[in-house]
């Protein structure tokens, strides 16, 4: 049986592993920009074929699907399931792990999605107002009281994102003047009319949860949680991801069961409230990014149509039963058929990128890297090449995260593993990568208690998603 493999960074590479992987015996073909050399290690294997080509068009994913005749494909990124990539699939009667152009505008758009909370009342919503003046939303800002959080209106790669809280009130004035200074910049990142998206802001540990679905049944998998800046201690610019954790069993230490299991709702609720908005089946992944706030308890950030990705690394490596034939059975409508088993031990997942990311990326692309994957193997790190390209028998960077290192067992022993394995890799750039991810998981521990406190309370009152200074529809008094 022959998979079509849509992508090219660290989430493909995993995803092209567990298709490898598998008892199926799948060939694994491939579309990518480049040659990224952990898929072509699985196209090889396998006996497929490695294809060129812009992932986010339709044309070049057409052309492959003819090329290639496979049984069902897997599209990883976002911007082809934008592009309306998944829908090619479709068009010729192939199943396809991927929601349709129309069901991915719960990730491309901020708007949509928080609009399609409140029309459906879904719990774990924020209030929002979107703006397509600038001049009117820096005028906002400024007049506003409240802690907010401002957003570009469309997914860009995590860029964007302002926080301005009203904690020092000695402060407020010089923090929104500055905020308001930023607003020009967020929207020049947007493309369409609406712009700026301006939320309440809430505060508390964040993690995901990725839910796999046909459409009928709902799969859904460990929790995992992202480390979006670029230094250490959670300082500099957002990333796509630094690194991840994930663990132990379907959980992380600070979230419980019963939190799982009403993030698992949220996300349900709201993959079923699409296809009634659409009329467009969602199917393929949709994954919660969610922070725990004593406003709702489990609370919405934001949606991605997708698995994330450094989460992909540390999530899968985790399944111990056949991960490339549940996606077939997702593909195919027969997700009930599924079993999904887990091993207990956590996992830490470390990225490694070139100088210059996530700022100057011109300055992280076309570097050279080496690695002693043997010995990284042997000390029990697996290693996912990510934005690195095979080219004249070398590693040569992109610009982006170019690896992603993992490794399975408990926290703090996985992040000393890490620490070692990440020493065997040699470039003539300095790396970036941070060593806090999988340690000081108590401090975590103890801020979840306090905002559990604080949620719990809510319920006790009937005062739980309620704010004195927000609409009861979304928007602002």
């Amino acid at each position: 049986m022959k998979v079509l493999l849509i992508g090219e960074g660290a989430r493909e590479h995993v995803l092209a592993e567990s298709l490898g992987n598998s008892s199926e015996s799948y060939r694994v073909y491939a579309l990518s920009s480049y040659i990224n050399p952990g898929i072509m290690e699985v196209v090889r294997k396998t006996g497929g074929e490695y294809l060129r080509g812009n992932v986010s068009s339709q044309e070049d994913v057409r052309e492959a699907i003819r090329t290639v005749g496979p049984d069902f494909g897997v599209v990883g990124p976002e911007d082809p399931l934008f592009h309306g990539v998944a829908d090619e699939f479709r068009k010729e009667g192939l199943p396809v792990i991927g929601p349709s152009k129309t069901c991915s505008q719960i990730e491309k758009s901020k708007v949509w999605m928080r609009e399609l909370m409140w029309k459906y009342q879904i719990d774990g919503r924020l209030r929002f107002r979107a703006f397509t003046s600038l001049e009117e939303a820096s005028k906002f800002i400024m007049e506003y009281g409240g802690s907010v959080a401002v957003k570009p209106s469309e997914q860009v790669g995590g860029k964007g994102v302002k926080v301005v809280a009203d904690l020092q009130a000695y402060l407020s004035k010089e923090k929104r003047s500055a905020l308001s200074r930023s607003v020009d910049e967020i929207g020049s990142l947007v493309k369409s009319e609406v712009k700026i998206i301006i939320e309440e802001k809430v505060d508390g540990p964040e993690y995901t949860l990725h839910v796999l679905t046909d459409g009928y049944s709902y799969l859904p998998l460990p929790l995992a949680q992202d480390y979006k800046h670029a230094y250490q201690d959670g300082i500099g610019p957002e990333t796509g991801g630094m690194g991840s954790i994930s663990g132990p069993g379907n959980l992380l230490p600070f979230i419980t069961r019963e939190e799982y299991e009403k993030t698992f709702e949220i996300v349900k609720r709201t993959a079923e409230s699409i296809s009634k908005e659409t009329g467009d089946t969602y199917r393929g992944f949709i994954s919660g990014q969610m922070m725990l706030t004593e406003l709702w308890g489990p609370t919405v950030i934001e949606f991605y149509s997708r698995m994330g990705d450094p989460e992909t690394s540390a999530i899968i490596p985790r399944i111990s039963s056949d991960f490339g034939r549940i996606l077939q059975l997702a593909a195919e409508g027969r997700l009930a058929k599924a079993m999904l088993e887990v091993v207990p031990e956590p996992a830490v997942v470390w990225a490694v990128a070139p100088l210059g990311y996530p700022l100057r990326r011109d300055l992280a692309s076309g570097k050279e890297f080496q690695l002693d994957l043997e010995r990284m193997r042997e000390k029990g790190c697996k290693v996912y090449f990510g934005s690195i390209a095979y080219e004249g028998g070398k590693l040569i960077s992109k610009g982006s995260r170019a690896l992603e290192l993992v490794s399975i067992g408990d926290f703090e022993e996985s992040s000393r593993r890490l620490e070692s394995c990440v020493k065997l890799i040699n470039s003539n750039t300095e790396l970036i990568y941070r060593t806090d991810i999988g340690r000081g998981i108590w401090e975590q521990q103890d801020k979840a208690e306090i905002v559990r406190y604080s949620y719990l309370n809510r319920v006790k009152r009937g005062t739980l998603g309620v704010s004195k200074d927000w609409s009861p529809n979304g928007g602002l008094w």
